[in-house]
């Protein structure tokens, strides 16, 4: 993953063409940027490129620009899966947020960090 500006993007190699490829992934259910390159500093500046380009754009045409995810996400849980999510936090002597941080960050393999 490349970051910039806090917009994130995610790269594939075209083997066939000997090409990188890069999209935007968090900025909502498709990407405002894709770009591509031969090599990887390359890369980094079309990705780069593209954001400005992209915010350039938006603010020339008055529009605004879709953001990167925020961090907040609202669920809906049921009541009867919210107090075992409330008791299972509360063993562990952290509050429902944090719990359900590390929760995830377990089940996707991701590294333990402060919510």
């Amino acid at each position: 993953m490349m970051e910039y500006k806090g917009y994130l993007a995610a790269v594939e190699f075209d083997d066939s063409a000997d090409i990188l490829h890069g999209r935007v992934v968090n900025s909502g259910p498709y990407p405002i940027a894709t770009f591509e390159a031969t090599d990887a500093r390359e890369l980094r500046r079309e990705f780069e490129r593209s954001i400005d380009e992209y915010l350039s754009w938006c603010e020339d045409d008055g529009v605004e620009p879709r953001r990167p995810f925020s961090g907040r996400l609202n669920l809906r849980l049921g009541s009867e899966l919210h107090a075992t999510v409330a008791a299972a936090a509360t063993a562990s002597g952290m509050s429902i947020n944090s719990w359900i941080v590390q929760t995830l960050r377990a089940t996707a393999n991701l590294p333990s960090k402060r919510s």
